[in-house]
Parts: structure tokens; C-alpha cells; sequence
């Protein structure tokens, strides 16, 4: 008697009937990890944390707060974004789903009105880079072609940062759509990934 395949999620349903091109195959599935997700880009928070508390002495100091002016209640603003990020960041790996095919790396995340898509062709990734985590899971880290990298950074980040054994998770300009974080069954989903470059 052989094992009862899994149910596909809801996020490999929708991809299957409004994303998965005909002549494609899909080759894996997954999601990233929620605590790794709440790791991603820490120094945002350790910033956060400092100029909140920069903000409380200062609000401590001069006796209260009394009418807020607009570069005051912008750096409150600003020091809440960067110390919830997280928060931000595990809800974002919640409403986020990984696909690879035979064709493309799709990065599907659900938004408030819509679902957002992040695709990246076979000439799009010139190379990746896996780190094992714990268990069978592990960062795999996408080396973006030049045509496609939104900035100069994100072609080759290997020759901005020499001399550092690693380029992912918490280095400069690191984005989260350019990777699969935390994922399980990383070896399947790097073998996958192995095809399209």
C-alpha cells in the first residue's frame, strides 16, 4: 500500500489554474519559513529598537510630548516601521508561496486586493546559492542576470561585498523577493532550481 499523496495547498491550486503556463511543468513547491522570515534583515529592527528608545529619552528629557511636529511624528513613524519589521516580515512569509518549473522560479505573494507575482525566467538566474539550515531546510539564494537585477547590487553582489564568505539573509541589499527563505525540502528545490541555470 503506498502513502496518500498530499492535498495540494490552496496558494498550488490558484498557481496551477492561473499561472502555470500549458506547456509547463511544475517541478516544486513550498513556502518560506515563518521564524526564518522573522530573522530576514534583523539590523532593520536593532535600528528600530534604537531610535525608539532615542525617541523616548528625548520625549523624557524635554518633559513630555507637546504639540508633535511633522519631522517628529515621520521619525516615530519611521523608528515603529524598522522595530515591527519582524512582524512585517513573518505576515509576509505567511501570504507567500515558492514555485519552481521547468521554465521559471515564481514567487507568488497575496496582498490586500491582489496577488502579486515575481517570476524569473531560465536567462533571468545565472546562478544560486544554498545555505542548510536545520533539518532539511535551507536559503536558497538567487544570483539575478543583469537584464533583470532592479539595481547594480543585485546582479552580482558577490563583487560589491569580496572578502565575505556569504551574501544572504542579513548582507547589504538583500531583497526577499530574490531568494526562497527558509524553505523545506531544500536539496528537491535546489535540483529544481539547477535545471534553470
Amino acid at each position: 500500500m503506498t502513502p496518500a499523496e498530499p492535498s495540494p495547498s490552496s496558494a498550488e491550486i490558484w498557481f496551477r489554474t492561473h499561472v502555470l503556463w500549458p506547456d509547463e511543468t511544475l517541478l516544486w513547491s513550498g513556502r518560506p519559513g515563518i521564524f526564518r522570515s522573522l530573522f530576514f534583515n534583523f539590523w532593520f529592527c536593532i535600528c528600530g529598537t534604537f531610535l525608539t528608545a532615542l525617541l523616548v529619552v528625548f520625549a523624557w528629557v524635554s518633559g513630555g510630548v507637546s504639540d508633535p511636529r511633522l519631522p517628529e511624528i515621520t521619525l516615530a513613524l519611521g523608528s515603529l516601521w524598522l522595530l515591527l519589521s519582524p512582524l512585517r516580515y513573518g505576515w509576509r512569509a505567511h501570504r507567500t508561496a515558492y514555485f519552481v518549473t521547468d521554465k521559471r522560479v515564481v514567487i507568488l505573494r497575496k496582498g490586500l486586493f491582489r496577488v502579486h507575482e515575481t517570476a524569473f525566467l531560465v536567462g533571468e538566474v545565472s546562478n544560486f546559492q544554498l545555505k542548510r539550515l536545520t533539518g532539511n531546510r535551507g536559503d536558497i539564494r538567487l544570483r539575478l542576470s543583469e537584464a533583470k537585477a532592479p539595481n547594480p547590487y543585485q546582479d552580482d553582489k558577490e563583487k560589491y561585498l569580496r572578502g565575505r564568505a556569504s551574501w544572504y539573509g542579513s548582507a547589504p541589499f538583500v531583497m526577499y523577493n530574490d531568494g526562497l527563505w527558509g524553505v523545506d525540502n531544500v536539496s528537491v528545490a535546489a535540483a529544481a532550481i539547477r535545471k534553470l541555470t
